[in-house]
């Protein structure tokens, strides 16, 4: 699923501070000072900064290392490559990962691989990170999507500096199916189509007594207000704003943010811990994507539904989609001294094969393979709809990833006053060009 990146710019400032503390030579933390030697008897350590998967489980303390899904894949390369150790090392993730891989990689001591959030956090980094067309084959590409995450200017073509890892889904409604039916609403038979019909609908569920939505303090903004936006100009037109060749203060986007803050004052959005209002049964529904269908089935079984966010209008450029995608990469690091051994490992890891075994190990990712039966490694029916909108095209890669990080931030902070109706819309839509236009004079 898509992760929330609140907080990514801030984090990833405190990197200039931290250059103090760096030292040019590699540490027990950087890359292997081996040199790199193509003899197949050569002993090989690729350093992996582990950013993403789990090693510890919060509800069994006692469980070992080796019993999660990482260390059985590395096992696994490992004895089929008995030149190469992959010394795994556990990075927090997040902004935190991304301020030390890029600290590291100032002083030039970064590991051989890292995971990073896709878009613009990696390609922000490209300084520090290995380009990968040499060692890519166009086979490897061909068979799995994400690419335009990690390619330059978000490209079909041109240089790629990550592999993408899985993919977050697609970002729907789930919904209360016992609460719906109470309403005289069933939406998997009759979806609202734009915005006025789901409002239609949220007003139906509130005069039962209970709350249609819950949402995050920030309205959810890059899971459900984000959808709208880039719908309505498209991938380009998102590409547009960053670059400043369109603002966000544009008579469409003005549309779409008074119809989003229409919800609110019609009081159909509870920001208050949204997804265990939802489990509890307190809330009909909330945003969300593959990342929440475990939990949510676990809370309400089979009056769980989902459905995708209606299109705001008739006239939005994608239609039928949502966000989401591969919201995270594999890198190499630019200071790695066997970057084509660190690929090889990186593709053993992306396979289908290895993708399948950390699905069924409880990983929380579907796979960016196409063409992926899903259905044969799950029996909920939900999840296997997840796998099929993710690889449909309106499916809009995350906006949030293509935005700077900084300006991410700062959407979802005056979004937050937005919903709280102390900015108005259009003041919301002009700072959010003025900082943009801030971000693009300091390059």
């Amino acid at each position: 699923m898509a992760i929330k990146k609140t907080w990514a710019a801030l984090t990833l400032a405190l990197c200039v501070g931290l250059l103090a503390a760096c030292s040019s030579g590699n540490t027990n933390n950087g890359s292997s000072a081996a040199a790199n030697d193509s003899s197949p008897d050569k002993k090989i350590k690729l350093v992996f900064w582990n950013t993403s998967y789990p090693t510890i489980d919060e509800n069994d303390k006692t469980k070992k290392k080796e019993d999660f899904y990482i260390y059985k894949a590395i096992k696994r390369y490992e004895e089929a490559n008995p030149n190469v150790t992959i010394d795994i090392q556990d990075i927090p993730d997040g902004a935190n990962a991304m301020t030390k891989f890029q600290t590291a990689g100032i002083a030039n001591n970064g590991p051989d691989i890292t995971n990073l959030w896709s878009g613009n956090y990696t390609l922000d980094l490209k300084s520090y990170i290995q380009p990968l067309n040499s060692y890519l084959d166009q086979s490897a590409i061909d068979a799995t999507t994400g690419w335009n995450s990690v390619t330059e200017n978000f490209a079909d073509q041109g240089t790629i500096y990550g592999i993408p890892d899985g993919s977050d889904g697609t970002i729907g409604i789930l919904y209360n199916k016992k609460l719906l039916a109470a309403a005289g609403v069933d939406p998997e038979q009759s979806p609202p189509r734009n915005a006025q019909e789901f409002m239609d609908m949220l007003g139906e569920i509130k005069a039962t007594g209970v709350t249609p939505i819950g949402s995050e303090e920030d309205g959810d903004f890059v899971y459900f207000l984000d959808y709208w936006f880039a719908q309505t100009v498209g991938t380009a037109g998102i590409n547009d704003i960053v670059n400043g060749k369109m603002n966000f203060n544009t008579p469409q986007l003005l549309d779409v943010m008074n119809g989003y803050l229409q919800l609110y004052r019609d009081g159909y959005v509870l920001n208050d811990q949204p997804q265990t209002q939802f489990y509890n049964g307190k809330v009909a529904m909330i945003f969300g994507g593959f990342g929440y269908i475990n939990d949510a089935r676990a809370a309400l079984g089979d009056d769980l539904g989902m459905i995708k966010i209606p299109d705001f209008n008739d006239s939005v450029m994608v239609k039928g989609g949502g966000v989401g995608g591969t919201g995270a990469d594999f890198v190499v690091s630019k200071s790695s001294e066997h970057p084509e051994e660190a690929v090889k490992f990186i593709l053993f890891l992306v396979s289908e094969e290895e993708q399948s075994a950390r699905f069924k190990d409880g990983y929380g990712k579907l796979l960016n393979m196409k063409d992926a039966d899903v259905g044969s490694l799950t029996e909920d029916p939900l999840i296997v709809k997840q796998q099929e909108w993710a690889s449909e095209p309106s499916t809009i890669f995350w906006p949030d990833n293509i935005y700077p990080s900084e300006l991410s931030s700062y959407i979802s902070s005056m979004n937050t006053l937005v919903i709280k109706q102390q900015l108005s819309t259009q003041d919301f839509l002009s700072k959010l060009d003025q900082k943009r236009d801030e971000i693009l004079a300091q390059k």
